[in-house]
């Protein structure tokens, strides 16, 4: 009996120990940090809040961030793997007519959301639209190039 226990709980432990977690939340996408490793890593007070100057730190810490490859894709129009001020212009253009449904030139915290959501969606849903683009354009390219 001890040795059918001792068999059973083995097996349980090894199946524990080799489960993986669960992933939740926004955090737990690749590139993308939690909030709370935000706050840790940007919260020089303490106080467990995000001030208006350690907003302003993140902020400029993310301009600085290599956008992700889809982004890339569709607006990197010099193919240099950055973003230039005239191809971010294009993608905040494009951003506008597509979410500022009231024409205002500025998103309201509803069409904030709705873009949010639609980048979230497009993240997970839209990878596998995004990559039959992207090989079109590059064999495009690469036509060029030969001709």
């Amino acid at each position: 009996m001890k040795l059918l226990i001792t068999f059973i709980s083995i097996i349980c432990l090894s199946i524990g120990l080799a489960a993986k977690p669960e992933k939740k939340g926004k955090g737990d996408k690749p590139g993308r940090p939690s909030r709370e490793e935000m706050i840790k890593k940007f919260d020089k007070d303490g106080d467990g809040k995000l001030s208006d100057e350690e907003k302003a730190e993140i902020r400029k810490a993310m301009a600085n961030r290599t956008p992700p490859a889809h982004i890339l894709e569709k607006f990197d129009k010099d193919g240099d793997g950055k973003l230039s001020d005239e191809e971010k212009a294009g993608m905040r253009k494009e951003m506008m007519a597509k979410f500022d449904k009231d024409g205002d030139g500025k998103l309201s915290p509803e069409e904030r959301k709705a873009a949010m959501e639609a980048r979230s969606k497009g993240a997970g849903g839209k990878g596998k639209k995004g990559e039959g683009k992207g090989k079109g354009k590059k064999t495009e390219g690469k036509k060029k190039k030969e001709s």
